[in-house]
C-alpha cells in the first residue's frame, strides 16, 4: 500500500495594507488504493486546539478507509519534539477576523502540554493583560505582542515566533508548536459540527458585546444551564466578559474547547465524510501553524488514547482566593495609565505554578487531601501556607497549630505504602521530612486508632521552614496598601475586576494604553 505525502509549491505571502496577513497555505495530498480521497487546500493548522487537531487528523482517514489508521499514521508521521520531561507543548492563539478592528490582538492564549507518557494533557489560560517587558517589540500587554511583531516585520510567522518566544521567557516552558485561528474559523467550525453542548453555570447578560465589526454594542444573554450553540452564539460565550471577568471568561474558553472535542470524537463526525469536508472547508482560510503534516500525523495516531477525563484545565489570573491567582493589577499611573497584570510575588511562584500544572498533572488529578498545622511561634504560619497551597490549586481542607510550637523540622505525614505524588511538588517549594508515623496526638482517637480522617498528607511545619529564607510569604498582604478596581455589579465576590473597553491597537515601541 502506498501513502505518499506531496506538497503544493507554496506562493510568496503578500501583505496586504490593514487587511489580515494569511500565512503560506499549504495541502496533502494522500493516495490510497481503491479509495477516491477528495483534495483539500488547507493550511496545516487543523484546529482550535490540539485536541481538535489530534481528532480530525484521526477522522479524515478514518472517514476514508477501512485500513488500521492508528499503525498507518505511526508509520508515516514524524516524531513530535518534546522538552526534559517528555512532553510536547503547544501555544494556541485566537485572533479577531481580517476585518475586526483589533484583528492582530490576540484574544485567547492557551498554552496546552501533552504527556503522551500517562496520556494527559493540560491547558493553561494565560490573561490578555499580563504585561510583558520585551525588548525586540516594546514592552506591553501580551495580546498585543503578536500585532507589533508582525508589525515591525510585516510578516505573521514572524510575528508568531516572537510571541512564542515570550511565552516561554514568561512560562519557562519551552514551546514546541503554535497555532493560531481567527473569529471566522471558530464559528465555522462550530457550526461544521453541527453546533456544541454546554452548561452555562450562571447567566450572561451582556449589554456591552461588540456589535459587528462596528463601534457599537449590543446585548448578549444566555440563561443558565444546558445549552446548544451554534457559531456565533458560541463565540459570544468565548469572548463575553464585560459583566463578569478575564477568569470566568478563560474558563468558559476551555469548556468550549472542551465541547467541541467531544463533539469532533463522535461517530456520526467522524464517519461523516460530508462534516470533515465542511470542517476542513471551515479552517482553510482561518488557521496559521507551524506543525508539519508529518507531525499532524503523528498527532492522528495517539489520538484515541485521551479521554476527556485526562484533559485538566488551570487559569492564572489576579483572585488571590481562587486555584492560579498569582497576579495582581498595580496602579495605573505607573504603567502609562493601563490597566495591567503582573506577579505579585518576587519568589517566581508563577513558573513554580506553571511547572506543577503542565510537567506534573497526574498530580491534579490525584486531588489529595491536606492538613497544615504550626509547630513554630511564627503567628499565622498555617494559615499563610493554607493560602500558598490553595493557590497552587491543593486541596487544603485543615490547618491550625500543632501539638506545640518547638518543632524545629518540616515533616510530612501520609499513610503507609500510599505515599501521595503530591509530595513531590511540595517538597520543592516547602522541603520537609517524610514519615508514614503519625504522632499519636493527631491519631483519630476511638479505636483502633487511625489517620485522621479527609486528610491524605498532614505536614507540620518547622522552623527550619519559617525561619529560612525559602519561607514563602503571602506577597497579597503587602499589596494592601493598592487601590484595586471594584468589581462590576453582576459579579459575585471575589472576582476579578475587568478594565474598560478601548478600541485601537497599541503602537509598537511603547505600552500602549489601548486595549481590544
Amino acid at each position: 500500500m502506498n501513502f505518499k505525502i506531496k506538497k503544493i509549491n507554496n506562493k510568496p505571502e503578500k501583505p496586504r495594507k490593514e487587511k489580515h496577513i494569511t500565512d503560506q497555505v499549504q495541502s496533502a495530498k494522500l493516495e490510497i488504493p481503491k479509495f477516491k480521497i477528495p483534495k483539500f487546500k488547507i493550511s496545516l493548522g487543523l484546529s482550535v486546539s490540539l485536541i481538535i487537531i489530534l481528532v480530525l487528523v484521526v477522522g479524515i482517514v478514518k472517514a476514508m478507509s477501512s485500513i488500521d489508521f492508528k499503525v498507518f499514521l505511526k508509520i508515516a508521521g514524524d516524531e513530535l519534539q518534546k522538552d526534559t520531561s517528555g512532553h510536547t507543548n503547544f501555544l494556541i492563539l485566537g485572533t479577531g477576523n481580517k476585518n475586526h478592528e483589533g484583528a492582530d490582538l490576540t484574544d485567547t492564549i492557551m498554552v496546552a502540554s501533552l504527556d503522551d507518557k500517562n496520556k494527559l494533557v493540560t491547558m493553561i489560560s494565560i490573561p490578555r493583560d499580563l504585561f510583558i517587558k520585551d525588548t525586540q517589540v516594546g514592552s506591553q500587554k501580551i495580546n498585543q505582542i503578536y500585532y507589533a511583531a508582525k508589525k515591525k516585520f510585516t510578516n505573521s510567522t514572524q510575528g508568531l515566533d516572537v510571541t512564542k518566544q515570550e511565552i516561554e521567557k514568561y512560562t519557562g516552558l519551552p514551546i514546541h508548536y503554535w497555532i493560531k485561528i481567527d473569529f471566522d474559523g471558530f464559528k465555522d467550525l462550530v457550526d461544521a459540527l453541527g453546533g456544541i453542548d454546554v452548561t452555562v453555570k450562571k447567566t450572561i447578560v451582556d449589554p456591552f458585546y461588540p456589535k459587528g465589526e462596528t463601534k457599537e454594542y449590543e446585548v448578549f444573554s444566555l440563561s443558565a444551564g444546558p445549552q446548544h450553540l451554534n457559531g456565533d452564539i458560541a463565540l459570544k460565550y468565548a469572548r463575553s466578559r464585560k459583566t463578569t471577568s478575564d477568569f470566568d471568561r478563560a474558563d468558559r474558553q476551555q469548556q468550549v474547547i472542551n465541547a467541541i472535542k467531544d463533539k469532533a470524537t463522535k461517530a456520526e463526525t467522524l464517519l461523516s465524510q460530508d462534516k470533515i469536508t465542511k470542517i476542513l472547508d471551515a479552517l482553510k482560510e482561518n488557521i496559521e501553524t507551524n506543525i508539519s503534516v508529518k507531525e499532524l500525523l503523528t498527532l492522528g495516531s495517539v489520538a484515541p488514547d485521551y479521554k476527556t477525563d485526562q484533559i485538566e484545565h488551570r487559569l492564572l489570573h489576579n483572585d488571590p482566593s481562587r486555584c492560579g491567582g498569582f497576579l495582581y493589577n498595580p496602579p495605573v499611573d505607573k504603567y502609562y495609565g493601563m490597566y495591567v497584570l503582573i506577579s505579585a510575588d518576587k519568589q517566581d511562584l508563577v513558573r513554580k505554578y506553571i511547572d506543577l500544572s503542565l510537567n506534573m498533572p497526574q498530580i491534579g488529578l490525584e486531588n489529595s487531601k491536606i492538613q497544615v498545622l504550626n509547630g513554630t511561634k511564627r503567628a499565622g504560619a498555617a494559615v499563610e501556607t493554607k493560602q500558598i497551597l490553595r493557590r497552587f490549586c491543593f486541596n487544603v481542607t485543615k490547618f491550625g497549630n500543632a501539638s506545640n510550637k518547638n518543632y524545629t523540622q518540616t515533616t510530612y505525614y501520609y499513610k503507609k505504602d500510599l505515599r501521595p505524588k503530591t509530595l513531590d511538588f511540595l517538597q520543592k517549594i516547602i522541603p520537609g521530612k517524610e514519615s508514614t508515623e503519625l504522632p499519636s496526638e493527631y491519631l483519630k482517637t476511638e479505636a483502633p486508632a487511625t489517620f485522621p480522617p479527609n486528610v491524605d498528607i498532614l505536614i507540620e511545619l518547622g522552623t527550619d521552614y519559617t525561619d529560612s529564607p525559602d519561607y514563602i510569604t503571602d506577597p497579597f498582604t503587602g499589596l494592601a496598601i493598592y487601590a484595586t478596581p471594584k468589581a462590576p455589579a453582576a459579579t459575585t465576590p471575589g472576582t476579578p475586576a475587568t478594565p474598560t473597553k478601548t478600541t485601537a491597537p497599541a503602537p509598537s515601541n511603547k505600552p500602549s494604553t489601548k486595549s481590544k
